[in-house]
């Protein structure tokens, strides 16, 4: 009778120990899920808050586009930020497009607060991009995190 009663407490003992091995790996998974989740949380609050326009009036291309005296081309950009959140101007979230190419070296100054680097809600910055364009349809987009507003405009020659 006393094989039966260590038998028993052996088994008892090991399945005990699968027990909590496994709660313990539950308990890491969810929690490390738990943290993923609220990370995603606010990524997608941060996306649903963050909204801009193009502000730029496309029937006026001359606003828009500019050369100098050297046949050099600049685009300029107004946008507003209509969202309910700031964002900074010299981040990685912000994506500036000429028709369908990416644009390296945007200058991008927030108008009424020279020099700073915070584009707060309501305030409208100035993106200019050193691009040559030739005559006919062109299109700009401005990205930030996942929102876009696109430009449409036609240069006469």
């Amino acid at each position: 009778m006393a094989s039966v009663s260590v038998s028993h407490l052996i088994i008892f003992i090991a399945a005990l120990t699968v027990a909590v091995g496994v709660a313990t790996t539950l308990t890491v998974n969810v929690e490390s899920m738990s943290v993923s989740l609220d990370e995603r949380g606010d990524s997608v609050a941060q996306d649903i808050e963050t909204d801009i326009s193009i502000i730029s009036d496309a029937g006026s291309p001359d606003s828009i586009y500019s050369t100098d005296e050297d046949g050099n081309g600049e685009v300029t950009l107004l946008v507003k930020n209509t969202g309910n959140r700031p964002t900074h101007t010299d981040s990685s979230d912000l994506d500036v497009l000429i028709n369908g190419q990416y644009q390296n070296g945007v200058d991008v100054d927030v108008i009424g607060s020279e020099g700073s680097t915070v584009w707060g809600e309501g305030d409208v910055v100035r993106m200019t991009v050193n691009e040559p364009l030739d005559a006919g349809d062109h299109r700009a987009t401005v990205r930030v995190r996942s929102n876009e507003d696109t430009l449409r405009f036609y240069l006469d020659e």
